[in-house]
């Protein structure tokens, strides 16, 4: 094994846990602990909203393009599945977060648990948003930022626009089918 990892085994769309390096779990085995890709789903969409110093990359799908059930399709999921879990224990920030513990070493039918609490680096995400961009490096970046920033703006004004277009739209279509 090189470096940290939890290793999976795959078959029919449910990942089996085998073993791991991982500091702060109580065991390097795991005896017949199974997660659905849905449960997947689940510590990635926990990982992504506890987590936003973090950068968690997309989930694999739970099949491919080789055909659902055949062997190529569960080698090639349990390869992505492999990539995705060791991009995600490579992360100091992710592996600090409880939920991959109990993840793991949880009961059968995962669900995150919703806790009110800092994330796993302490900062929030007001926080973040509250420092200064960081200084630009190349005159280029320094003037493209207010352009960019103003573009920004101006789609989000425009997307609200829409849809008080739409509803004002909705609400005429209404009107007229009561009238009918």
């Amino acid at each position: 094994m090189y470096g940290l990892a939890l290793f999976i085994v795959i078959s029919y769309s449910t990942a089996k846990f085998e073993q791991t390096n991982l500091p702060g779990f109580r065991t390097t085995q795991f005896r017949d602990v199974r997660r659905t890709h849905g449960e997947f789903q689940k510590l990635a969409d926990h990982l992504i909203s506890a987590n936003p110093e973090a950068i968690v990359s997309a989930l694999p799908p739970a099949s491919t393009s080789a055909g659902v059930g055949t062997d190529e399709d569960e080698a090639r999921v349990k390869t992505n599945m492999q990539r995705w879990l060791n991009y995600i224990c490579e992360s100091d920030i992710l592996m600090r977060d409880e939920e991959m513990i109990r993840f793991v070493e949880g009961d059968p039918g995962y669900s995150p648990v919703v806790k009110r609490s800092q994330p796993a680096t302490g900062v929030r995400r007001k926080v973040i948003k509250q420092f200064a961009p960081p200084p630009d490096d190349t005159p280029e970046l320094q003037e493209a930022r207010p352009i960019v920033k103003r573009f920004y703006l101006g789609a989000m004004d425009t997307g609200q626009k829409v849809d008080k277009v739409v509803k004002a739209r909705r609400g005429v279509s209404l009107a007229c089918d009561i009238i009918i």
